[in-house]
This record gives C-alpha cells, structure tokens and sequence, in this order.
C-alpha cells in the first residue's frame, strides 16, 4: 500500500488504493474491532477534507494562471511590469498558502497513519492478519 500511496499520481488513484485498503479491512473484518474503526474513520475523514479543501483551491490557480497567461500577452509597460510583478508575488504567496494547507494535511494524515499501527499490532495476536496490514502501512513487506 506504501508503494501503491507513493506512485499514486492523482487524487483518483489515491482514492481508489483507499477503496482496496478498506475492502481488504472489511473482507478481514478489521472493522469489528472499535479501536480499529475509530482510527480508520479519522483517516477517511481527513481524506475527505483533504480533498474539500484542493477542490476549493483548484478554481482559484487556475483562474490566477489564465489572468497571468491573458496578461502576457498585452505589451508591457512599467506599470504593467510592476502589476506583473505584483501579481506574482500574490501567485507566490497562495501557492505557499496551499503548500502548506497540503503539508499540514499530509502531516495529519501520516499522524494518525502511524498511530495505527500500534493498534493493529496489539490486535494482531487474536488476528493475525493485522502484523500484515501493519507492515504495509509501514512500507514493509510484499505490497499486494
């Protein structure tokens, strides 16, 4: 599943190694144990707004680099130079805003990520399925 996470190239392909991950939980029951479903919902949740929020952000980027390519295109003058450069400063900053935003997210999420695998670890005696799962979130073992 690491792999898989790491390869993914868009949010689609994120979702859907999300949906295989959840499948494989439910086809092993993993969602009978609380704790476990607990932890899974908080992932999902943070999917979810992760995706929110780029879906807010996309809009904007891409009505800022249709403005910046339109303008361009008009012969430049100092003032125009200066408006120029003064929108690429804003651009700047709402892509380190966003970068940010993403960072934060995938910061959380590698979090909670984490704090999993102690819970499927202390599961996997009475499943032994769990040490399994465990070492994929890890990024150990043969990813299936």
């Amino acid at each position: 599943m690491h792999d898989r996470l790491q390869t993914a190239r868009s949010i689609d392909e994120v979702i859907q190694i999300h949906d295989f991950f959840l499948q494989k939980c439910l086809k092993e029951c993993l969602l009978l144990l609380p704790e476990l479903l607990v932890k899974v919902e908080k992932l999902k949740s943070l999917c979810l707004q992760y995706a929110t929020s780029i879906q807010l952000l996309i809009p904007s980027i891409d009505v800022a680099n249709r403005e910046s390519t339109s303008k361009s295109r008009v012969p430049r003058s100092r003032v125009k130079r200066s408006d120029n450069r003064g929108q690429q400063l804003n651009l700047a900053s709402e892509n380190v805003v966003m970068s940010e935003s993403i960072l934060k997210f995938e910061a959380e999420f590698n979090s909670e990520l984490q704090s999993l695998v102690p819970t499927l670890s202390n599961s996997s005696q009475a499943e032994p399925y769990l040490t399994h799962l465990g070492q994929c979130i890890l990024g150990v073992g043969i990813d299936q």
